[in-house]
C-alpha cells in the first residue's frame, strides 16, 4: 500500500550529521554503508554527500586514464592510475579491460564472432549468473541505425543476443519515473515517483533533482541512482567486484549512463553531433565486455542494456503561455516542461478556461481521472489534479520570461506521450540465459523486472507486468504461466424465448428442413445461421458461437450473475445487475447494429446510449477496418472506474458513486478488434498469429477533448480514439474479463499480444 509505505518511510528517515574525518584508503567502493556519524566511502557516498574527504584522492584516480595504451604496457605498477597494464595486474585483478587484446594481442570481444553459449560457464563459486544492467539516459531507439559504424559493441550485443525493435518507456518519460518502474515493475502512480519533479500535499514538500530533498528516503523507499561517478569508474568497480571471495560478491550490478541524454538535449536528436557522444558510450560498453571476456566471465555472465527513454526535437520558440489563456496564474502553480501539471483551487474550472481556447493550441487540458488509460497516470497524491498532455514538440510554461533569451539553450526533450515514436528506447540482453540471436516484439518497461526476477531466481514482488509475456527472452524460463480458471459461467438467460422470433416465411415441409420434433423443425442457412421454427413458420434463429467468438467465450473472472444472449449479428453476455452487457462480440464483414433490443429482457433492464463517436466508430470505422483486415472480430462492452484506480469497480462500489434508483453509467467503453497477421485467412480461419488493437474511451458529456468536433465526424473522431488506445491487459485489468482463450497461439504468445500497444505511430 503506496500510502502506508509512505508513512513507514517517514518515520524511518532522519537527517543524521555525517562527518567526514576518516579515510578511504583501502575502502573504495565498500559494499558496506558507514553509519554516521563516520564517513563514507561506497558508491553512493556522492549523492549523500557524505564521502571521507579523502574519497577523490584515493577511489576517483584518473590518472594513466581508464585504458591501456602501447606505452602503457608493461609499465610499472603506479599506485595513482585507475587501472593497471603492468605484469601483474592479472594476478591482481586491476588490469584495464583492454589489457589482454592490446598488450597481448587477444581478440577483442567486439572483434570476435557471435558466440552461441550453451550453457553458463562460471568459475567455481558462483552460485549463479550475475546480472548487470546498463542504463543508458535518453538512447532514442532510432540511434540504433548508426549502425556499427558508431556503435559496434551495441551493434554486437543486439545481433549476438535478444532485443527488440523497440522498448516502450512509462508516463511520463522522464529519468527518475521510469529507472524506478525499471527497478520495481510499477508504474509511477503505484511506485510513487511521478515526475522528476513532484510535490507531495501529505508530506507538504517538493521533490526535484536539484535539491537535497530528493535524498529523503520517503520519496523512494529506496536510493536514488548516483550520477556523480565516473562512467569509466563505475565500469571498473563492477569489474573488481566481480573479484571479491564468493560469501562478499553481489549478483547484480545497476549502472546509468546520463549519456547520451546530455547532449540530446544540447544538440537534439536529429544532429550528426551526437555520432561522438554515441561512440563514447559503446566505447565504455566495449570496456565492461572486454572486461568480463578478460575475466574469463563472458559466457558466466548476463548483461542487459537499456535506455529510460528516447528524445524529441523541441526549442524554446515553440512554447505555450498560459499567461495567454483565461487564466489567473497567480492562482495556480504550474510544474513546467514537456508537460504540464497544475494546482489549482478549482481543476474544473481551470480545465474549462483552457480547453478549446486557441485556434493552434498545443495542449490538451485533462483532470487527471479523463487521461487516456493506457498512462496510467491518475491514481497517486502526487499527481495533480489537472494535466496538460503536450504535443510532441511543445513545451508549457506560466509566463513569457520578462528578460528575453539571446539563444536557447536545448533543441531536445523528452517526457512527451509514451506511444509517440521519438520516446522509444532500447533493450537488448545477451548472456547464457538469453537466446541467441533471437528477436522479440516491442514491449513496455514494467515488463522487465519479471524477466531480471527470473535471471536472478527470484520471486518477484507485486507489480504491474504480465509474469510470462517476455518468456521468449530467455531460454529456459523458470515460469510456466498457465490459463486462469474461470470464476462465473453464464447462466440461462431465461425460463422462456432462447432467442429472438423471425418470420422467415418458412415451413416445415421444406425440404431443407430436419424435423427434431413432431412440431418444430431447424434450417441450416448461410453463413452457419440455425434457425428453429415451429409449424406456423416462426422461427428463432442464432449464429454458431465460433464465427462470433472465434476465440472463445471471454470468461468473467469474478463473482456475479450474467447470461449469453444468441443474436445472429452478435451475442452478449448480459448483466441485469448493470442493466447492460458486460461484453459484445461480433465478427465483421457483415453489418452489425449492435444496441438493437432484445425481447429476451425487459426494457427495465436496458441501458440505451447515443454517442456520436461510438456510432462513427460502429457504422463507419469498423467496416474500413473489415476491408483492410480481410474481416475483423470486435468485442466491445462498458467500463466502470468511478475510483479511477486501473481497476474494475466492484458492483459496492459502483452503488457507493450512482444515485439511489438511477441506472449505472459506465465511466469508459472500450472496443476490441481482432484479425488475422495472415492477410490471406479471414478472422473465422485464422490457423496463426493475431493481429489486436484496442480503443478504451472516456464516456464524457460532451466532445471538447477534440477542439474541431463541430466539424464532421471523419475530420476528428478517429484521431481521437487513436489518442485513447490501449492494450487488451489494459481492457482486462477494468472490466474483469479474460480473453484469448482457445486459440492456436501458446499462451505465452498470448500474453505477449495481451500486453502490444497499437500506438498508430509512423516509425523512425
Amino acid at each position: 500500500d503506496f500510502e502506508a509505505s509512505q508513512r513507514h518511510l517517514d518515520v524511518l528517515f532522519n537527517y543524521q550529521w555525517v562527518s567526514s574525518a576518516g579515510s578511504c584508503k583501502g575502502r573504495c567502493f565498500e559494499l558496506e554503508e558507514a553509519k554516521p556519524p563516520g564517513c563514507r566511502c561506497d558508491n553512493l557516498c556522492k549523492t549523500y554527500y557524505s564521502c571521507c574527504s579523502d574519497f577523490d584522492e584515493h577511489c576517483l584516480k584518473t590518472a594513466g586514464g581508464f585504458e591501456c595504451t602501447q606505452d602503457r604496457c608493461g609499465e610499472e605498477r603506479n599506485d595513482d592510475h585507475a587501472c593497471h597494464c603492468s605484469e601483474d595486474c592479472l594476478e591482481r585483478g586491476d588490469c584495464c579491460s583492454n589489457y589482454k587484446s592490446l598488450c597481448k594481442g587477444e581478440t577483442s570481444w567486439v572483434q570476435g564472432d557471435c558466440e552461441e553459449i550453451q550453457s553458463a560457464e562460471c568459475p567455481a563459486g558462483f552460485i549463479r549468473p550475475p546480472l548487470i544492467m546498463l542504463s543508458v539516459d535518453g538512447f532514442r531507439a532510432s540511434y540504433l541505425k548508426k549502425g556499427k559504424s558508431v556503435i559496434p559493441n551495441i551493434h554486437k550485443l543486439r545481433t549476438c543476443g535478444t532485443s527488440a525493435p523497440y522498448m516502450r518507456p512509462v508516463y511520463p518519460t522522464k529519468t527518475f519515473p521510469n529507472l524506478y518502474t525499471l527497478a520495481t515493475g510499477l508504474y509511477p502512480e503505484s511506485h510513487g515517483i511521478v515526475g522528476n519533479t513532484m510535490h507531495d500535499p501529505v508530506f507538504n514538500a517538493t521533490f526535484s533533482l536539484r535539491t537535497r530533498e530528493k535524498l529523503n528516503h520517503r520519496w523512494w523507499g529506496g536510493q536514488p541512482v548516483s550520477l556523480v561517478i565516473p562512467l569509466e569508474r563505475r565500469i571498473l568497480t563492477i569489474l573488481r567486484w566481480l573479484h571479491l571471495p564468493d560469501d562478499q560478491r553481489p549478483y547484480v550490478f545497476a549502472v546509468h549512463s546520463e549519456q547520451p541524454d546530455t547532449f540530446g538535449h544540447r544538440l537534439g536528436p536529429l544532429s550528426s553531433e551526437l555520432d561522438n557522444p554515441l561512440r563514447e558510450i559503446d566505447n565504455i560498453i566495449g570496456q565492461l565486455m572486454n572486461g568480463l571476456k578478460q575475466m574469463n566471465l563472458h559466457r558466466c555472465i548476463n548483461v542487459i542494456v537499456v535506455g529510460d527513454h528516447g528524445m524529441e526535437e523541441a526549442h524554446c520558440d515553440r512554447t505555450e503561455f498560459l499567461s495567454n489563456y483565461p487564466l489567473n496564474i497567480d492562482e495556480v502553480t504550474l510544474i513546467p516542461g514537456s508537460l504540464g501539471r497544475i494546482r489549482p483551487h478549482d481543476p474544473k474550472v481551470v480545465v474549462a478556461n483552457l480547453t478549446c481556447k486557441m485556434p493552434t493550441q498545443h495542449f490538451k487540458p485533462y483532470l487527471k481521472q479523463h487521461l487516456p488509460k493506457r498512462l496510467h497516470y491518475a491514481n497517486n497524491r502526487r499527481i495533480e489534479d489537472v494535466h496538460l498532455l503536450t504535443e510532441r514538440k511543445w513545451h508549457i510554461a506560466k509566463k513569457m520570461p520578462e528578460k528575453l533569451r539571446t539563444r536557447c539553450g536545448f533543441f531536445g526533450d523528452h517526457g512527451f506521450d509514451n506511444k509517440i515514436t521519438s520516446m522509444r528506447t532500447i533493450f537488448m540482453g545477451h548472456g547464457p540465459n538469453f537466446k541467441f540471436k533471437n528477436r522479440v516484439p516491442e514491449f513496455e518497461n514494467i515488463e522487465l523486472y519479471n524477466v531480471m526476477c527470473d535471471l536472478l531466481g527470484l520471486k518477484p514482488a507485486p507489480n504491474n507486468g504480465t509474469y510470462g509475456s517476455l518468456n521468449a527472452m530467455l531460454k529456459e524460463p523458470p515460469h510456466q504461466p498457465s490459463m486462469p480458471e474461470e470464476v462465473t459461467s453464464p447462466s440461462p438467460a431465461s425460463d422462456s424465448d432462447a432467442a429472438l422470433t423471425h418470420d422467415l416465411g418458412c415451413s416445415c415441409d421444406d425440404e431443407l428442413s430436419r424435423r427434431v420434433h413432431p412440431s418444430e423443425c431447424v434450417f441450416v442457412l448461410q453463413n452457419k445461421v440455425w434457425c428453429y421454427c415451429d409449424l406456423t413458420g416462426v422461427c428463432v434463429c442464432v449464429r454458431a458461437d465460433n464465427t462470433h467468438l472465434p476465440f472463445g467465450r471471454p470468461a468473467v473472472m469474478f463473482e456475479t450473475q450474467y447470461s449469453l444472449l444468441h443474436h445472429v449479428e452478435f451475442i452478449s453476455g448480459y448483466s441485469k445487475e448493470l442493466a447492460m452487457p458486460l461484453w459484445t462480440a461480433y465478427t465483421l464483414p457483415r453489418q452489425v447494429h449492435t444496441h438493437t433490443l432484445d425481447s429476451r429482457v425487459s426494457h427495465d433492464h436496458f441501458s440505451m446510449c447515443n454517442l456520436e463517436i461510438w456510432n462513427y466508430l460502429q457504422g463507419t470505422l469498423l467496416r474500413r477496418y473489415a476491408d483492410e483486415n480481410n474481416g475483423i472480430n470486435v468485442l466491445a462492452g462498458p467500463i466502470f472506474d468511478l475510483n479511477y484506480d486501473g481497476l474494475r469497480d466492484t458492483a459496492e462500489k459502483i452503488k457507493e458513486f450512482t444515485a439511489d434508483g438511477a441506472p449505472p453509467v459506465p465511466t469508459h467503453f472500450y472496443t476490441v478488434v481482432t484479425s488475422c497477421q495472415e492477410q490471406n485467412q479471414t478472422v473465422e480461419e485464422c490457423d496463426g498469429a493475431l493481429r489486436v488493437f484496442s480503443f478504451l474511451l472516456q464516456h464524457r458529456a460532451d466532445n471538447s477533448e477534440a477542439c474541431n468536433n463541430a466539424e464532421e465526424e471523419s475530420q476528428w473522431v478517429e484521431d481521437l480514439l487513436k489518442l485513447h488506445t490501449a492494450r487488451v491487459r489494459d481492457v482486462e485489468i477494468l472490466t474483469g474479463l479474460d480473453l484469448y482463450r482457445s486459440t492456436n497461439l501458446t499462451y505465452t504468445s498470448t500474453l505477449s499480444l495481451k500486453t502490444y500497444l497499437h500506438t498508430f505511430e509512423s516509425d523512425d
